[in-house]
Order: structure tokens, then C-alpha cells, then sequence
């Protein structure tokens, strides 16, 4: 399905552990107050469904995507085993033609705009796939932004990771880079926060559909 997948199955049996961190918590008290019980949310690249079966009982119905067969088997796990019905999860992408032109109250990209070349094009989909004046909540890395040594060490060694092609492509962002790209793909911004600051700043966005 995608030349990424493998690198995505071998962080799955542990990426809960990794994933549950300061950020983590933050977006989901962060995230709750836009949510109504009516709403039908897309979770976009949902890993092992962390968010998903956080934020279930706050909406409606959630779909819930990723490229990894090992992450969404976990996921999957995960609904049964919290007798969750109204997560529906998928191993795909966002062209899928399954999902339909504004069907979506909110669409969660979390942790995910970095790994695309063509960020512009992923946004202006999640756009199409929004109601109109849905949300967008995303939380990015923002690897340009280099604060401190380790920041600047961290950097290099990833950019040093992705030429080895041990890492998957990754886009460096400022946050005002990241706020830009995601004004000019028809997104009003509503909420921003720094939700961890070092080795790389973790930029949490909350954007509405304005087109």
C-alpha cells in the first residue's frame, strides 16, 4: 500500500508507550471543548487509534485510517477491547474515494503533515472532505525551529536518517511556515499552542474551513 508501511509496523508494538507524552495529553484537554456528541469525525493517520478511542464518546462516529496493517490490527484490539462500536477503522489513505466531499465535522492530522512532500495537496483534500466551517486539528513537529543545541543536533541527525533512508521523508516547518501553508489551503487559524518546546517545538493547530 505504501513504501513507508514497513517502517510504521516496526514502531507499532511500542509506540503506544513513546506516543503518550505531555503532548499527547495536552491535545487531548485541548482538543474536547470542539466536539459534539452529532459530530463525524476523520482520523487521519490514527496509528494504534490513541486519539480515536480517547475522543470517542465525545462524537458521533469516527473513521479512522492508516497505512500501517500492524497499527490498525492494535487499533482494532484496542475498540473490542473497550466495547467501542462507533469507530470504524481502516487500513488506507486519505484519497480513498470512500470518503465523500464534506462529510466530516473534524478531521484529526495529528502528527503526520511533516511526512508529505506535497503538504499543500493533503491539506486542500481535507479540506474538500470537511462540512462547511469544520475543523482541522493538528499537532506538527516544527523541526526548523532550533532553539537550543539539541534541537540543532537532533536536526542533523535526522536529516542524516533520511539520506540513509532509515526515516521516511520529512518536511521541516517554522510554525509560521506551518500557519501559512495551512491559511492558504482555505483554513481560517482558531487556536495555536507550543505543547513542548524542546528538543523540537510540537506546534498544536486548530484551523476551520473557510472555502
Amino acid at each position: 500500500m505504501n513504501n513507508q508501511e514497513p517502517f510504521w509496523n516496526k514502531l507499532s508494538k511500542n509506540y503506544d508507550k513513546k506516543a503518550k507524552d505531555e503532548a499527547y495529553h495536552s491535545i487531548i484537554k485541548k482538543s474536547k471543548k470542539y466536539f459534539k456528541k452529532s459530530d463525524v469525525m476523520l482520523d487521519f493517520a490514527c496509528a494504534t487509534g490513541l486519539y480515536a478511542v480517547e475522543f470517542a464518546n465525545d462524537v458521533s462516529e469516527i473513521e479512522a485510517f492508516d497505512i500501517s496493517s500492524e497499527m490498525i490490527k492494535i487499533a482494532k484490539s484496542k475498540a473490542v477491547e473497550n466495547q467501542i462500536n462507533n469507530i470504524s477503522f481502516s487500513q488506507t489513505t486519505l484519497d480513498n474515494k470512500k470518503f465523500k466531499r464534506a462529510s466530516f465535522n473534524t478531521v484529526l492530522a495529528l502528527n503526520i503533515l511533516l511526512y508529505f512532500k506535497d503538504c499543500e495537496n493533503v491539506l486542500n483534500r481535507m479540506n474538500y472532505l470537511l462540512k462547511p466551517n469544520g475543523l482541522m486539528i493538528t499537532s506538527t513537529a516544527c523541526l526548523k525551529e532550533k532553539r537550543t543545541f539539541i534541537g540543532i543536533l537532533s536536526s542533523c541527525i535526522i536529516f542524516i536518517l533520511k539520506k540513509l533512508k532509515i526515516l521516511p521523508y520529512l518536511r521541516f516547518f517554522t510554525r509560521k511556515e506551518l500557519e501559512e501553508k495551512i491559511e492558504s489551503c482555505g483554513f481560517k487559524i482558531i487556536e495555536t499552542a507550543i505543547l513542548i518546546d524542546k528538543p523540537a517545538t510540537e506546534y498544536y493547530i486548530v484551523a476551520q474551513k473557510i472555502n
